[in-house]
């Protein structure tokens, strides 16, 4: 899923930083790439693997923007989301400067979304866990429309920018038709819920059938 990208080159070597509070340290989310996360949090929902097994030691790669205060994640999101729940003692910051050239964000996105596609073919997610119309959608939304392009050429499907549910089948070792069924699962029991509100709520009822409908706030305190 394409060759190793080597940010050194690009970007220059990062500086290093020990940090020995990782709590106490200002990071964000690059507004540029929060659509990126996104996916990342969605996956982890379904995530099985253990990420502590895979480093010997905590790393994070940061990014300083000019524009902001904080340090910024940009890409390799799933290390922001592990160690936030598995707060290290000692961290070691890898500090790029966050660039300026439109091209060189531009490869920086399509980086940070094949970082995503390979992250998400890479471990085993469970499908009970797993909203794949939600993760169609999101891939659709904010990642790389060339990552996409050429998942696509690579794993023999129609040269399309948009990620299928065949394609996402494939990535995570499951079939179109078990993605489908869970699909199904969610709807149905989403539509359950639905159907108990309707019953119970006449302002749900107004929202479910009449599409001219508009909620105010009055509305909501006497419900």
């Amino acid at each position: 899923m394409g060759k190793a990208f080597d940010f050194d080159e690009e970007f220059g070597a990062p500086k290093k930083l020990l940090c020995k509070n990782f709590n106490k340290i200002q990071i964000s989310i690059h507004p540029d790439f929060s659509g990126i996360y996104l996916c990342y949090q969605e996956a982890f929902k379904s995530l099985k693997a253990d990420l502590s097994i895979l480093t010997s030691y905590p790393e994070i790669r940061v990014w300083k923007d000019p524009n902001r205060s904080s340090y910024t994640i940009v890409n390799a999101c799933q290390w922001h989301l592990y160690w936030s729940k598995n707060t290290p003692k000692n961290i070691n910051l890898l500090i790029h400067f966050f660039p300026q050239d439109e091209d060189k964000i531009d490869l920086l996105k399509k980086e940070a979304s094949l970082e995503f596609m390979r992250f998400l073919a890479s471990y085993h997610h469970e499908l009970d866990r797993m909203n794949p119309a939600k993760m169609q959608s999101l891939i659709n939304a904010h990642i790389s429309y060339e990552v996409i392009l050429a998942l696509n050429k690579e794993n023999s499907f129609k040269p399309h920018r948009t990620m299928s549910l065949d394609l996402l089948a494939k990535l995570l070792s499951y079939t179109r038709n078990q993605l489908n069924y869970r699909n199904k699962v969610i709807n149905r029991k989403r539509q359950s819920v639905l159907d108990q509100l309707e019953q119970t709520s006449a302002i749900v009822k107004q929202l479910v059938n009449n599409v001219d409908f508009v909620l105010t706030p009055d509305q909501l305190w006497k419900a």
